[in-house]
């Protein structure tokens, strides 16, 4: 069984003059929102988190695998900045099936059009209709796959177990 913590980075700063949208640190606000995804995402033990190369999915991630305190690795895939849902699936199909419990961190609007377009008919409702606003800064989704191979997770043995909002 696999299983996925599909996390939007936190809420971050708007550009300063001449400074590339990949290069927006996270605010205050931002960096208590990583914490507070550490926090929940705390009981799932995941073996890896991976995350787009853009400062603010990095700092996001970052904070996340220092509140959970474990000996995980993080790393960063370039193609995850603004990736459509194709290229996240790519991604996950391509990781070692060691990892059964992982975290990704990206961005929108393909982390939440790839939570809709994997999440199979035996997902939660509620859950399944808070995607169609989008995730929100360091909103998350939690897909649980009957597949024991990556390359395997498709719509039929998927389902979106639940939607977070921060705070919640």
């Amino acid at each position: 069984m696999k299983k996925i913590y599909l996390a939007r980075h936190a809420t971050t700063h708007y550009p300063k003059q001449n400074q590339q949208d990949r290069d927006r640190p996270l605010t205050e606000k931002g960096l208590n929102e990583a914490r507070w995804l550490g926090k929940k995402i705390s009981d799932a033990s995941p073996s890896i988190i991976i995350t787009s190369s853009a400062v603010r999915a990095m700092e996001t991630s970052a904070v996340i695998k220092k509140t959970l305190d474990l000996g995980i690795e993080l790393k960063s895939f370039p193609e995850l900045y603004l990736a459509a849902p194709q290229i996240i699936y790519k991604t996950l199909i391509e990781l070692s099936d060691q990892h059964t419990t992982i975290v990704l961190v990206g961005h929108n609007p393909g982390l939440s059009q790839f939570l809709f377009d994997i999440s199979g008919p035996n997902s939660e409702d509620t859950a399944f209709q808070r995607i169609y606003g989008g995730l929100p800064p360091a909103g998350y989704g939690i897909l649980k796959s009957t597949s024991t191979v990556w390359a395997e997770m498709t719509k039929e043995n998927t389902k979106l177990k639940h939607i977070y909002f921060p705070g919640e």
